[in-house]
């Protein structure tokens, strides 16, 4: 459940912006960065066990300006920073030059796409994993990212899988970074849309996702979220702004 001792870990663990995103990325001592939004608040208000997974993160970013806000109420004031800009940050510049990377989940194509520009960009895709992730051992994969030497680790995973798998990863051995970095790597590869710029100036991503996927993302948003928005985030904002 969504316990104020959570919401405080949270802040305590808040990356404010993508330089510090970066800079945590590039420090390679074991990690794991977990971007939050709504829908993370959502599944852990119903699940103990993932509330302790957000709360076992080394690191989290506000993925959304609904975090943000709830940030904001604890004396914070970070950006929104979210998994899909990182990428695309990975894929404009040669700060991660040298780096070995494993993708696990994501299509196949869009893993195949992002290892090869990764690979332009001087970052090199030296693992992969598409399969079912029924299948999944943490022990096994950890074995394999430790032989192929792997730095980073992202999981393209949506919640709460994704982030569970990540956290059960690395405590299986996994010495590197870990990122889940959810649906990202279908969006910045093409394989899956990207709101516009505009659409994020606005701030209004959400609505502009509801609109390409609603059968999808209608309960998602309006019967999973909107509860956990009214109850927790908007009460978070008045007492702020009062």
């Amino acid at each position: 459940m969504i316990t104020d001792e959570l919401i405080d870990k949270m802040a305590e663990k808040c990356l404010l912006n993508d330089h510090d995103f970066d800079a945590a990325v590039l420090d390679v001592r074991p990690k794991r960065i977990q971007t939050v939004n709504l829908h993370h608040l959502a599944l852990a208000s119903r699940s103990d066990d993932f509330a302790r997974t957000i709360e076992r993160a080394d690191y989290i970013t506000a993925d959304g300006w609904p975090i943000v806000s709830l940030m904001r109420s604890r004396g914070i004031d970070p950006a929104r920073v979210t998994g899909s800009e990182f990428l695309e940050r990975m894929l404009a510049g040669r700060q991660f030059h040298g780096r070995k990377a494993a993708i696990l989940g994501a299509d196949r194509h869009a893993g195949y796409d992002l290892r090869g520009q990764l690979h332009d960009s001087g970052l090199h895709v030296v693992f992969r994993e598409h399969g079912n992730r029924g299948d999944w051992k943490p022990r096994a994969l950890a074995k394999k990212l430790r032989k192929y030497g792997v730095d980073l680790l992202i999981v393209a995973v949506t919640p709460p899988f994704g982030d569970m798998i990540g956290e059960e990863v690395r405590k299986a051995g996994f010495p590197g970074v870990v990122i889940n970095v959810g649906g990202a790597v279908n969006m910045v590869t093409g394989n899956a849309t990207m709101a516009p710029h505009w659409v994020r100036a606005f701030k209004i991503e959400w609505f502009y996702r509801l609109a390409q996927e609603p059968r999808r993302l209608f309960r998602r948003y309006l019967v999973e979220c909107m509860p956990v928005f009214l109850k927790v985030v908007l009460p978070s904002y008045w007492h702020r702004a009062r």
